[in-house]
């Protein structure tokens, strides 16, 4: 079952992403002969072109209908705006390639449930970039709240937030028309899919956010209730909240830092806190028996998100987040905006919080119904 070849790898999809994420993992992959990246593919040659000086053996193409003409790379990583990861990964799956689709799976539903159909139509596997399933910091919690460790009626508390900085190379993350939304659907996806692999499948009780228009939103809170807890999220692409995951239950609480890749910290109610360092590892190439290392950086995660992507295309072995699950995450998103409502912004005057109500996007929306 080793493999004879190095496997074929395209990205679809050369913005910032890639640039800043995928690039640095892929070299590394590429020097350990795991995979050569054979295709470039974006619309703006100056993009593609600045990826070649990385991935020699690349080709650039402009659309994935000439890329896919080409050849049929073993793993297709879509990296392109939310409103065309649909399109992208169904038309590498219609050439026979499996997909790392990055987060989110997609801009709505309907083209989640299309990927997934078109994922099973073809027997070809579809990957989702949840990374933070790879941190062993969301093991160690996973393994604390299975054994009991903080009994049972679990409460959580999550906050992100930051001053939106990411070095973006279009306005696409900006328009709901290309990104889906903002914050919710940006680091929003990763925060319910790390909740959802804790706690299971999301239900939203309540949402609001401060969207106008067509534009997408900055803030927003969300009321969110598990099978096995509940509690409120709030996300911030303009403030730098006091970042983390905060669980409580009849026998003790947890914190979690979602940029923290390898620190738990927990106690029994009445004790100190204890700060754990996981140990949970992964396969660090292709051979059939791997040594399994345990990654430290958000960077090694991504590494090792793609080469569990490679080990599922080579022996069948599980992806770490798969199209159901964001599926599922697709789902609790348009489940938030179906119900969305003006996010209450304190440090607004009355008047000028009013004026926020009257151009929130939910007055549009019911209007044009």
């Amino acid at each position: 079952m080793r493999p004879q070849r190095r496997l074929e790898l395209a990205v679809v999809g050369c913005g910032a992403v890639v640039d800043g994420l995928y690039r640095g993992a892929l070299r590394t992959l590429e020097s350990r002969g795991v995979v050569r990246v054979t295709a470039l593919v974006d619309p703006n040659p100056a993009r593609t072109s600045a990826l070649q000086g990385h991935f020699r053996s690349a080709r650039a193409f402009a659309t994935t209908d000439e890329a896919f003409a080409a050849s049929t790379p073993d793993l297709v990583i879509v990296a392109s705006p939310p409103g065309r990861h649909a399109e992208h990964a169904t038309a590498a799956f219609d050439a026979g390639s499996n997909v790392l689709c990055e987060k989110p799976m997609a801009a709505s539903v309907a083209e989640a449930e299309r990927m997934l159909a078109a994922a099973r139509a073809s027997g070809r596997i579809l990957a989702v970039g949840m990374v933070r399933r790879m941190f062993p910091s969301l093991a160690e919690a996973h393994a604390l709240i299975d054994a009991g460790a903080l009994g049972n009626d679990l409460r959580f508390v999550y906050r992100e937030g930051l001053v939106y900085s990411w070095p973006v190379s279009t306005d696409a993350a900006f328009r709901r028309a290309t990104a889906g939304g903002g914050v919710l659907t940006d680091f929003g996806s990763h925060a319910l899919d790390l909740l959802a692999a804790l706690f299971g499948t999301p239900t939203v009780n309540a949402y609001a956010d401060d969207a106008y228009g067509d534009g997408v939103e900055t803030n927003c809170r969300i009321e969110l209730a598990f099978p096995r807890a509940s509690g409120v999220m709030q996300l911030s692409w303009s403030q730098p909240l006091v970042t983390g995951l905060r669980i409580c239950g009849s026998k003790g609480e947890l914190m979690l830092d979602p940029a923290r890749v390898d620190v738990v910290r927990w106690r029994r109610n009445g004790e100190h806190w204890q700060t754990l360092t996981p140990t949970a590892g992964w396969p660090s190439d292709l051979t059939p028996n791997a040594s399994r290392k345990s990654p430290r950086t958000y960077y090694d995660c991504i590494r090792d998100q793609v080469v569990l992507a490679l080990r599922a295309v080579v022996y069948g072995e599980p992806v770490a987040a798969t199209g159901a699950e964001g599926l599922a995450v697709a789902r609790a998103i348009e489940d938030c905006y179906r119900q969305a409502a003006p996010l209450h912004l304190p440090w607004l005057t009355a008047d000028e919080e009013e004026q926020a109500r009257q151009r929130h996007w939910s007055g549009e929306r019911c209007a044009a119904a």
